[in-house]
């Protein structure tokens, strides 16, 4: 397939596929379903466009399982399991970004509790029903390649098949809507005329994303529903919403490049050994702590538990590692065009083993600059968020935090002072790479168009603002930090506070939990809302057509 400048020649190819599934039903309304499908091999490559690249998948298998018994609360389970996958992306004909992750698996269910028994009063502890998501993702290896202008051609890359797809979709709706005759026109026109006072009046998305407000919908969602399954309905109000999200691999190392391309003679590259992260979230409705307010608060608690090195808790190796990777002389090589065959000392081919774990070749020189050993992170906040969206003259939300750590080791750091400075400009330069694309594509965005809700805009602040105030209740960050040198031993630890007060972190009691719910919790917990709310939508779909199916028969 010819995509024309955009992305070139296209080809797909995929091998041995196959499927499998039973069905199991029964007049009193048992339905059992199994559904798989797999692939022994899919290979996407495109080429002689902007964007290309190539994506190489090995051994993947789909399946959907779905239980439902009479007076039996639902359970559904879907699954995604890869052996290997391989990723490049390619920008204007140079690599921007290499991937690869092996054995993957992804697992999804969903859990279903109702407790029949009937009480009018409201009591806090008591959760009347509760519908809970829990995600599973977990891989064997996962290594990454980046360089500084990464962020901004990945987003460049977006624009363009963005453009390329809208003009293909609105040219092949022009085709279609063609014979249909003209008397339609004037229908989508009024049609558009009625959507655009409704466009306009939609809040701009960094309206949520300050306040982080994720749960509400999908608690309205859930008041009184009937499932086909079940003769009583969900209650009105108290029933709990939330669930969990698990991540944890066997290893992750990224390489970032010191350069805007992969040529760059020295890079940072980042391992962890045996990384896990546990999320859980809970959301409920109140009574308003307002006065006179009918409406419902929301009570959220969320907890975050983030690990290096569980199954080998306890010891003293080294977890995580950063470390300064450059190649030795290589200036000094003479700028000689090799004949084919040669090569066996070239800088690609060198460069090709800074995935593997042992970095034993001549041509590399790395150096550690921070090693960790195994370690727990536990986090958990507390979110009282009022019926009414707050206003931004008002008071701020306070999130309530806890904050405990465990470290079993020291945290050993370089002596060299040179390795510090290259770590800083390294992530000082692409800290501003990406502020500048984004600076500049939301000047651009705002001279094409003024409208906060145009498709495709980009809000700088989207993640920066965050309309809540933060109180860390509970503080517990006491690691040592030692030298990486022989004298390093006979010297005293430097406890983390030091540390952090050299490093600018004068506030770590806040910034610390603020970053940490940016950055992970506030992502996941919108993930399970949508989770959450999609599959409500599937059963109440399918209890919508039940109920019409009775109606009919009554009638």
């Amino acid at each position: 397939m010819n995509m024309g400048n955009v992305m070139g020649n296209v080809s797909w190819l995929t091998k041995d596929f196959r499927s499998d599934g039973r069905l199991r039903i029964g007049s009193t309304g048992h339905k059992n379903l199994y559904i798989a499908l797999g692939l022994g091999g899919s290979g996407l490559d495109a080429k002689g466009g902007i964007v290309g690249g190539n994506i190489e998948i090995a051994k993947i298998d789909t399946y959907v399982h779905i239980r439902e018994e009479p007076n039996v609360e639902p359970d559904h389970t879907v699954g995604v399991r890869l052996h290997a996958l391989e990723l490049r992306l390619d920008y204007m004909a140079t690599s921007v970004l290499m991937c690869r992750v092996s054995d993957l698996n992804v697992n999804l269910r969903d859990e279903w509790k109702l407790d029949r028994t009937t009480r009018e009063s409201f009591i806090p502890t008591r959760r009347p029903a509760s519908i809970f998501v829990h995600g599973v993702l977990s891989w064997d290896q996962l290594q990454m390649m980046i360089s500084k202008s990464t962020t901004a051609d990945l987003l460049k890359m977006f624009n363009k098949l963005e453009e390329f797809f809208s003009q293909q979709f609105n040219s092949s709706k022009r085709a279609f809507s063609g014979f249909s005759g003209a008397s339609r026109q004037p229908r989508s026109t009024q049609s558009k005329t009625r959507e655009a006072p409704a466009s306009q009046s939609q809040p701009a998305p960094s309206t949520d994303a300050r306040h982080h407000r994720h749960w509400q919908k999908v608690l309205s969602h859930v008041a009184g529903l009937r499932l086909s399954t079940m003769q009583s309905p969900l209650p009105p109000r108290g029933t709990v919403l939330g669930g969990s999200m698990e991540l944890h691999g066997n290893n992750i190392s990224l390489a970032c490049f010191h350069g805007i391309n992969f040529k760059s003679k020295s890079w940072a590259l980042f391992s962890l050994k045996e990384p896990c992260i546990n999320f859980n979230t809970e959301s409920q409705e109140i009574p308003s702590t307002s006065e006179g307010n009918p409406a419902q608060d929301v009570h959220i608690v969320q907890t975050l538990a983030c690990s290096l090195g569980l199954s080998t808790y306890k010891t003293h190796l080294s977890m995580a590692t950063v470390c300064k990777v450059q190649i030795d002389e290589v200036d000094k090589f003479p700028s000689l065009e090799r004949e084919k065959g040669e090569g066996n000392n070239s800088i690609e081919r060198a460069r090709g083993s800074t995935s593997s774990p042992k970095l034993a070749d001549p041509n590399h020189n790395r150096e550690v600059i921070f090693a960790l050993p195994s370690l727990q992170l536990h986090l958990k906040t507390e979110h009282l968020q009022t019926a009414d969206v707050p206003d931004i003259l008002g008071d701020k939300p306070t999130v309530e935090c806890s904050f405990i750590t465990e470290f079993e080791d020291h945290i050993f750091v370089t002596v060299d002072a040179e390795a510090f400075f290259f770590l800083h400009d390294l992530i000082t330069s692409y800290v501003k790479e990406k502020e500048r694309v984004l600076g500049g594509l939301d000047r651009r965005s705002n001279s094409e168009d003024k409208t906060p809700s145009k498709k495709g805009s980009i809000d700088v602040d989207i993640f920066a603002k965050d309309w809540r105030d933060y109180n860390c209740k509970t503080w517990h960050l006491e690691p040592t930090v030692r030298l990486l040198s022989v004298a390093g031993k006979y010297i005293e630890p430097y406890g983390i506070d030091y540390i952090l007060q050299k490093l600018g972190f004068s506030h770590a009691r806040t910034t610390i939990p603020k970053w940490m719910q940016r950055g992970f919790m506030d992502p996941l917990d919108a993930i399970l809302a949508v989770l959450t709310l999609r599959m409500v939508h599937v059963v109440k779909g399918d209890s919508n057509k039940e109920e019409k199916k009775v109606g009919e028969l009554k009638k």
